[in-house]
């Protein structure tokens, strides 16, 4: 088998590639010089030949993972090399197979006992889970070791009244925070996940139409699906406003970047104007209450969402008691 050094698009690093079962496949080197580079290679090559596939390391099966898979197919790449960069300081040389239940449980106790959430934590796991499958299927493994699972928590119904959305914004009207507001006024008003908001580019909005398109060209729909949300006037001035100081292709940035991550400057801004349990989602949320208790119909604000009829009636049909209400008088009346 043939193993050469490459450079994929632009990436300063340098990528091994070799042709597996037909099939072109690439690692990285994480590194950008040419010998140490050339280091690895030897290396992994020697690996290669000498090793069986259970010789496969939890980091080597992380970064297999990101190179041959996550990197350009995931919708939020980002969200995956996150959760690799946790969990490869944790297991490190550990092979993949004696990557046990109870090992998996001491990496979650240790999250925890740092601070980190649940969710935090079920995104790591599903990532390792992801690569160990990947690796089985590709014959990396001869089986995937068993996974530990953790129970989604129940929903929290945290939504923002008006006045507290109107505390926030106004500690938002700062030049510091222009990307923080700018993003909280696109989730309030749109009701859009955070990624499809960090994604958003400048092409993808159209201010004749009047229309913001969150889906990304090229990339599938997953089960948390993108929309295609209207603009209201204020949110249409918000954004030409940002439109004539953009320095980027993306909607949110900041000092001319592209923002991947907002939540724990939201966060921040949301506990020094005393709101607590507040996250990026908590907008999404208030956006589909706030709707539906004006009295939108629950299947327009499913498909605002981007979510099914069955899911957005089960969380905010609470919201329309009258509604409720009328199909039990119905039921009650004689004939």
């Amino acid at each position: 088998m043939r193993y050469e050094l490459v450079k994929i698009g632009n990436s300063p690093n340098w990528y091994i590639q070799w042709s597996e079962r037909g099939r072109s496949q690439r690692a990285s080197t994480r590194t950008s010089d040419r010998r140490q580079a050339e280091r690895v290679l030897a290396q992994f090559q020697l690996v290669r030949a000498s090793s069986p596939p259970d010789a496969l390391t939890v980091t080597e099966a992380l970064d297999w993972y990101w190179t041959s898979y996550a990197e350009k197919e995931l919708a939020r790449p980002d969200s995956a090399d996150l959760a690799i960069r946790n969990l490869r300081p944790f297991f490190g040389d550990l092979l993949a197979v004696d990557c046990t239940i109870s090992q998996q449980q001491r990496y979650v106790d240790y999250k925890r006992s740092i601070g980190y959430g649940a969710e935090s934590i079920r995104r790591d796991l599903s990532v390792l889970s992801a690569a160990f499958r990947r690796a089985e299927k590709h014959d990396r493994l001869t089986r995937a070791p068993p996974l530990l699972s953790l129970q989604p928590a129940p929903p929290r119904d945290r939504w923002l009244s008006r006045q507290e959305a109107a505390r926030l914004l106004w500690r938002l009207r700062t030049p510091r925070s222009r990307h923080v507001l700018l993003f909280t006024r696109l989730a309030l008003y749109t009701g859009a996940r955070t990624g499809a908001i960090l994604d958003l580019t400048w092409d993808r909005v159209d201010f004749a139409a009047g229309l913001i398109d969150y889906t990304l060209p090229g990339k599938r729909q997953t089960k948390k699906r993108r929309t295609v949300s209207a603009m209201s006037e204020p949110l249409r001035r918000a954004l030409l406003h940002a439109k004539k100081r953009a320095k980027s292709d993306h909607v949110i940035e900041w000092a001319g970047q592209r923002v991947y991550r907002v939540a724990k400057a939201f966060i921040a801004h949301a506990e020094a104007v005393g709101l607590k349990d507040v996250s990026p989602h908590v907008l999404r949320h208030t956006f589909a209450t706030w709707a539906v208790r004006r009295g939108a119909p629950i299947y327009m604000v499913g498909k605002a969402l981007g979510q099914s009829v069955a899911s957005t009636t089960e969380r905010y049909a609470k919201h329309t008691p009258d509604d409720i209400l009328a199909v039990m008088e119905l039921v009650r009346r004689k004939r």
